[in-house]
Protein backbone atom coordinates (compact mmCIF):
# COMPACT_ATOMS: atom_id res chain seq x y z
CA UNK A 1 0.00 0.00 0.00
CA UNK A 2 1.63 3.52 -0.96
CA UNK A 3 2.02 6.33 1.26
CA UNK A 4 -0.94 7.78 -0.57
CA UNK A 5 -3.49 5.11 -0.24
CA UNK A 6 -2.45 4.65 3.50
CA UNK A 7 -3.16 8.60 3.85
CA UNK A 8 -6.37 8.73 2.26
CA UNK A 9 -7.57 5.69 3.86
CA UNK A 10 -6.66 7.36 7.20
CA UNK A 11 -8.48 10.92 6.08
CA UNK A 12 -11.33 8.48 5.36
CA UNK A 13 -11.57 6.88 8.66
CA UNK A 14 -10.86 10.31 9.97
CA UNK A 15 -13.94 11.89 8.78
CA UNK A 16 -16.53 8.52 8.78
CA UNK A 17 -15.61 8.88 13.30
CA UNK A 18 -16.07 12.78 13.33
CA UNK A 19 -19.43 12.46 11.12
CA UNK A 20 -20.16 9.71 13.60
CA UNK A 21 -19.06 11.89 16.43
CA UNK A 22 -20.92 15.44 15.69
CA UNK A 23 -24.20 14.43 13.44
CA UNK A 24 -27.68 13.38 15.23
CA UNK A 25 -29.31 10.72 14.89
CA UNK A 26 -32.52 11.52 13.09
CA UNK A 27 -34.56 8.18 13.64
CA UNK A 28 -36.07 8.96 17.15
CA UNK A 29 -39.67 9.89 15.84
CA UNK A 30 -39.65 6.33 14.12
CA UNK A 31 -38.64 5.23 17.55
CA UNK A 32 -41.12 6.96 19.83
CA UNK A 33 -43.99 5.68 17.30
CA UNK A 34 -42.71 2.09 17.76
CA UNK A 35 -42.45 2.65 21.46
CA UNK A 36 -46.14 3.58 21.48
CA UNK A 37 -46.97 0.40 19.24
CA UNK A 38 -45.19 -1.92 21.59
CA UNK A 39 -46.27 -0.32 24.44
CA UNK A 40 -49.70 -0.46 23.43
CA UNK A 41 -49.74 -4.16 21.62
CA UNK A 42 -47.81 -5.82 25.31
CA UNK A 43 -50.51 -4.58 27.57
CA UNK A 44 -53.70 -5.16 25.43
CA UNK A 45 -52.27 -8.63 24.73
CA UNK A 46 -51.53 -8.96 28.71
CA UNK A 47 -55.38 -7.48 29.49
CA UNK A 48 -57.18 -9.89 27.16
CA UNK A 49 -55.24 -13.13 28.75
CA UNK A 50 -55.29 -11.87 32.11
CA UNK A 51 -58.60 -11.21 31.95
CA UNK A 52 -57.98 -8.01 32.57
CA UNK A 53 -59.84 -6.31 29.47
CA UNK A 54 -63.29 -7.92 28.78
CA UNK A 55 -62.39 -8.97 24.92
CA UNK A 56 -62.29 -12.18 23.28
CA UNK A 57 -58.49 -13.63 22.63
CA UNK A 58 -59.66 -13.47 18.83
CA UNK A 59 -59.21 -9.84 19.18
CA UNK A 60 -55.69 -10.25 19.41
CA UNK A 61 -54.77 -11.10 15.68
CA UNK A 62 -56.87 -7.95 14.76
CA UNK A 63 -54.75 -6.45 17.56
CA UNK A 64 -51.31 -7.61 15.75
CA UNK A 65 -52.24 -6.51 12.49
CA UNK A 66 -53.05 -3.48 13.19
CA UNK A 67 -50.15 -2.92 14.78
CA UNK A 68 -48.24 -4.08 11.69
CA UNK A 69 -49.73 -1.63 9.30
CA UNK A 70 -49.83 1.63 11.84
CA UNK A 71 -46.24 0.43 12.27
CA UNK A 72 -45.40 -0.25 8.56
CA UNK A 73 -47.29 2.66 7.23
CA UNK A 74 -45.74 5.08 10.11
CA UNK A 75 -42.64 4.37 9.50
CA UNK A 76 -42.62 4.71 5.68
CA UNK A 77 -43.79 8.31 5.98
CA UNK A 78 -41.71 9.75 8.52
CA UNK A 79 -38.73 7.74 7.06
CA UNK A 80 -39.40 10.05 3.57
CA UNK A 81 -39.55 13.00 6.02
CA UNK A 82 -36.11 12.20 7.92
CA UNK A 83 -34.37 11.71 4.68
CA UNK A 84 -35.14 14.73 3.60
CA UNK A 85 -33.11 16.21 6.96
CA UNK A 86 -29.84 17.75 6.70
CA UNK A 87 -27.42 14.71 7.62
CA UNK A 88 -29.89 11.73 7.00
CA UNK A 89 -26.95 10.89 4.70
CA UNK A 90 -24.12 10.78 7.36
CA UNK A 91 -22.78 7.65 8.26
CA UNK A 92 -23.88 7.42 12.11
CA UNK A 93 -27.45 8.01 10.35
CA UNK A 94 -26.90 5.39 7.33
CA UNK A 95 -25.43 2.56 10.23
CA UNK A 96 -29.04 3.70 12.23
CA UNK A 97 -31.48 3.47 9.80
CA UNK A 98 -29.65 -0.06 7.92
CA UNK A 99 -29.33 -1.74 11.89
CA UNK A 100 -33.13 -1.21 12.33
CA UNK A 101 -34.20 -2.25 9.09
CA UNK A 102 -32.68 -5.33 9.58
CA UNK A 103 -34.21 -5.58 13.39
CA UNK A 104 -37.61 -5.09 11.87
CA UNK A 105 -37.39 -7.65 8.82
CA UNK A 106 -36.00 -10.18 12.04
CA UNK A 107 -39.38 -9.17 14.11
CA UNK A 108 -40.80 -9.24 10.60
CA UNK A 109 -39.80 -13.00 10.02
CA UNK A 110 -40.77 -14.47 13.45
CA UNK A 111 -44.07 -12.57 13.22
CA UNK A 112 -45.08 -14.91 10.44
CA UNK A 113 -43.60 -18.23 11.56
CA UNK A 114 -45.60 -17.52 14.89
CA UNK A 115 -48.83 -16.87 12.81
CA UNK A 116 -47.71 -19.57 10.26
CA UNK A 117 -47.32 -22.33 13.21
CA UNK A 118 -50.55 -21.42 14.90
CA UNK A 119 -52.74 -21.86 11.29
CA UNK A 120 -50.91 -25.12 10.60
CA UNK A 121 -49.93 -26.48 13.96
CA UNK A 122 -50.70 -26.34 17.73
CA UNK A 123 -49.13 -23.06 18.20
CA UNK A 124 -50.69 -20.86 20.45
CA UNK A 125 -50.41 -17.29 21.79
CA UNK A 126 -48.34 -18.07 24.04
CA UNK A 127 -45.24 -18.27 20.86
CA UNK A 128 -45.59 -14.11 20.95
CA UNK A 129 -43.47 -14.50 24.18
CA UNK A 130 -40.37 -15.02 21.73
CA UNK A 131 -41.34 -11.76 20.04
CA UNK A 132 -40.45 -10.09 23.14
CA UNK A 133 -37.57 -11.99 24.05
CA UNK A 134 -35.82 -12.12 20.53
CA UNK A 135 -36.82 -8.07 20.33
CA UNK A 136 -35.19 -7.08 23.63
CA UNK A 137 -32.12 -8.89 22.82
CA UNK A 138 -32.37 -7.28 19.10
CA UNK A 139 -32.82 -4.00 20.94
CA UNK A 140 -29.59 -4.45 22.94
CA UNK A 141 -27.38 -5.65 19.39
CA UNK A 142 -28.62 -2.68 17.71
CA UNK A 143 -27.94 -0.21 20.07
CA UNK A 144 -24.84 -1.33 20.66
CA UNK A 145 -23.93 -0.72 17.23
CA UNK A 146 -25.46 2.36 16.86
CA UNK A 147 -23.87 3.41 20.03
CA UNK A 148 -20.32 2.58 19.10
CA UNK A 149 -20.85 4.64 15.65
CA UNK A 150 -22.34 7.96 17.41
CA UNK A 151 -20.54 7.92 20.31
CA UNK A 152 -23.72 8.56 22.47
CA UNK A 153 -23.30 7.13 25.36
CA UNK A 154 -26.79 6.81 26.73
CA UNK A 155 -27.36 4.33 23.77
CA UNK A 156 -25.00 2.23 25.60
CA UNK A 157 -27.24 2.14 28.71
CA UNK A 158 -30.12 1.65 26.20
CA UNK A 159 -28.50 -1.33 25.08
CA UNK A 160 -28.05 -2.54 28.68
CA UNK A 161 -31.83 -2.52 29.78
CA UNK A 162 -32.48 -4.19 25.78
CA UNK A 163 -30.41 -7.00 27.53
CA UNK A 164 -31.82 -6.99 30.87
CA UNK A 165 -35.54 -7.01 29.52
CA UNK A 166 -34.59 -10.11 27.53
CA UNK A 167 -33.24 -11.96 30.47
CA UNK A 168 -36.13 -10.77 32.64
CA UNK A 169 -38.95 -11.98 29.84
CA UNK A 170 -37.36 -15.27 29.52
CA UNK A 171 -37.74 -15.86 32.82
CA UNK A 172 -41.63 -15.52 32.71
CA UNK A 173 -41.72 -17.27 28.97
CA UNK A 174 -45.18 -18.79 29.16
CA UNK A 175 -46.81 -16.97 32.12
CA UNK A 176 -49.39 -13.79 30.70
CA UNK A 177 -47.68 -11.54 33.46
CA UNK A 178 -44.35 -11.44 30.44
CA UNK A 179 -46.26 -8.74 28.60
CA UNK A 180 -46.98 -6.29 31.37
CA UNK A 181 -43.35 -6.78 32.15
CA UNK A 182 -42.65 -5.99 28.21
CA UNK A 183 -44.77 -3.10 27.96
CA UNK A 184 -43.03 -1.70 30.74
CA UNK A 185 -39.82 -2.78 29.91
CA UNK A 186 -40.45 -0.76 26.28
CA UNK A 187 -40.44 2.56 27.63
CA UNK A 188 -37.31 2.35 29.07
CA UNK A 189 -36.06 0.38 26.25
CA UNK A 190 -37.56 2.33 23.40
CA UNK A 191 -39.94 5.48 24.06
CA UNK A 192 -37.11 7.17 26.58
CA UNK A 193 -34.24 6.78 24.03
CA UNK A 194 -36.13 7.92 21.33
CA UNK A 195 -37.41 11.18 23.57
CA UNK A 196 -33.52 11.21 24.16
CA UNK A 197 -32.54 11.49 20.82
CA UNK A 198 -34.96 13.97 19.48
CA UNK A 199 -34.10 16.63 21.96
CA UNK A 200 -30.58 15.78 21.38
CA UNK A 201 -31.80 16.31 17.59
CA UNK A 202 -33.60 19.08 17.82
CA UNK A 203 -30.94 21.21 19.44
CA UNK A 204 -28.07 20.30 17.32
CA UNK A 205 -26.69 21.36 14.02
CA UNK A 206 -25.26 19.39 11.51
CA UNK A 207 -22.27 20.60 10.64
CA UNK A 208 -21.15 21.09 7.01
CA UNK A 209 -24.90 20.82 5.97
CA UNK A 210 -27.68 22.56 5.16
CA UNK A 211 -31.22 22.13 5.15
CA UNK A 212 -32.37 19.88 2.03
CA UNK A 213 -36.20 21.02 1.00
Amino acid sequence: MSKENLLSDLDYASRLAKEGAETPLLGGPIGLMWGVLLTSIFFYQWGILSGTIGLPESTLALAWIAFGVIGGLGSAVMGRKINKKAGSNSAANRVESYVWTMFSGMLATLFVGIIINMVFADGTYKLFDLVMIVGFAGQGLAYGVVAKMSKIRMLHFASFIGFTASAVCFSFYGQTVVYLIGSIATIFTVILPSLLLMKKAGGTDVPGEENVQ
